[in-house]
């Protein structure tokens, strides 16, 4: 196995060009890498006798080389989802037939059924608001994704890493949530007080690594290898370098593309947009739903919305989903104003400092954003220095809410190669 993680270290800049440029040429990739035509040959057949791309003609990753769990706890919900070498899902089928034939994950079948969801590529739980039931129920995660390692054969998977994310300032490097503003059972906890060791030496002992991070850090990834799928809506700019993602959940969040390389900060805590203390909009009436933000503002951007926008408690918030806010916005237009208002603030103020080449809504963004455009360009064009966002493109993603659990399976691949994230 040390040999495989050596090739995939040494060739990981070869397989992601051909992860983001599926059926490049030889001559493609001598160009873009700046080596010889035989040696990107001579590395090609590496690749395909160890079966990392695929055998047939062509340059293509081998989808069933490895395969990545990725966990994403929510305030609201957890997600569930398992992605293959190309960093995709695996396809409805296969997940639901792999759920059906072992009998997995049996509270989150009920749940969905009882919100008369179907089970697609991945599964969802609700999220308790107890500790010890949290931790019941992501041991019962677990316990099912322990299963289905020692049946993956049959299934024909190979899972090699699990990334688990969760809301708030996460360190992933002791595995450690520092502070959970949006589910606050989990302030302070570290990974072995929220999976069972018995788990944890189950994972090692099959050589699987387990990695942590924060939703909307593992979101940008997932948003940026999502540009390179040719029928994504968003294809056309897979070429940006400088991409925010900003995530709407129970609170918001960002996570940063810089230079195309993705960009944590000094201590992994990037992206703590939502506590960012921004001016009420102009004559609106003082209410207040709840006393203060959990971070103890009566001003950041996650109560303003919460507070200003939904007149709701966090509770009432992190419940709607994107379906939710849109029908929302439609009975209260005058809401959507509002909304553009603050975040139109804080695209500014994130423009200003950053001169980002882009902006990718998701989460609970995935409906709204096109009721939201025109009101959220105004207010960008009122920006004193306006031009600074001439290039900088907005848009939607369709990952949505499942966002942060496919990202968080990349990262867990890239942690288990050891090699940073970047295009």
């Amino acid at each position: 196995m040390s040999e495989i993680i050596e090739l995939l270290q040494s060739q990981n800049h070869l397989i992601n060009l051909i992860r983001c440029n599926p059926q490049i040429s030889k001559s493609e990739l001598s160009n873009k890498l700046k080596l010889s035509w035989p040696t990107i040959s001579s590395n090609v057949v590496a690749l395909k006798t160890n079966s990392i791309l695929d055998a047939n003609e062509g340059i293509c990753i081998n989808p069933n080389f490895a395969h990545m769990v990725g966990i994403s706890v929510g305030a609201a919900q957890i997600k569930f989802c398992i992605i293959d070498m190309n960093f995709r899902p695996l396809p409805h089928i296969k997940f639901l037939n792999l759920v059906e034939n072992l009998a997995l994950f049996e509270e989150g079948c009920k749940y969905m059924s009882q919100q008369n969801k179907q089970i697609s590529n991945y599964i969802y739980f609700k999220t308790p608001n107890k500790l010890f039931e949290l931790q019941r129920l992501l041991d019962d995660i677990i316990r099912d994704v322990c299963r289905i390692i020692e049946h993956q054969n049959e299934f024909s998977l190979n899972i090699v890493s699990l990334g688990i994310t969760f809301t708030g300032a996460v360190d992933n490097i002791n595995q450690r949530i520092i502070k959970s503003h949006n589910l606050e059972i989990l302030s302070g906890k570290a990974l072995g007080n929220i999976i069972s060791p018995t788990r944890i030496d189950f994972f090692e002992q099959n050589g699987i690594n387990i990695y942590m991070d924060n939703n909307s850090t593992s979101a940008a990834v997932a948003e940026k290898y999502n540009l390179y799928i040719p029928n994504n809506k968003n294809y056309k700019y897979r070429n940006k370098r400088n991409i925010m993602s900003i995530y709407l959940g129970a609170g918001i969040g960002a996570g940063l593309i810089f230079n195309n390389k993705h960009y944590r900060g000094a201590t992994n805590f990037v992206g703590e947009i939502g506590h960012i203390e921004i001016p009420k909009f102009p004559n609106l009436e003082e209410k207040y739903i709840e006393p203060t933000c959990s971070c103890g503002s009566s001003g950041c951007l996650d109560f303003r919305i919460r507070n200003d926008v939904f007149e709701k408690t966090k509770t009432d918030f992190s419940n709607m989903d994107s379906t939710h806010i849109d029908s929302y916005f439609s009975d209260h237009p005058e809401k959507l104003e509002i909304f553009a208002y603050y975040l139109g603030y804080i695209v500014n103020l994130l423009n200003n400092v950053l001169n980002l080449d882009m902006i990718i809504f998701t989460g609970k963004f995935q409906k709204v954003i096109d009721r939201l455009w025109l009101l959220l360009t105004q207010q960008i064009n009122n920006n004193a220095l306006y031009y600074i966002a001439n290039e900088c493109q907005l848009t939607s993603s369709n990952l949505g809410a499942t966002a942060p659990a496919i990202g968080v399976a990349i990262c867990a691949y890239f942690d288990k190669i050891k090699t940073d994230i970047e295009w």
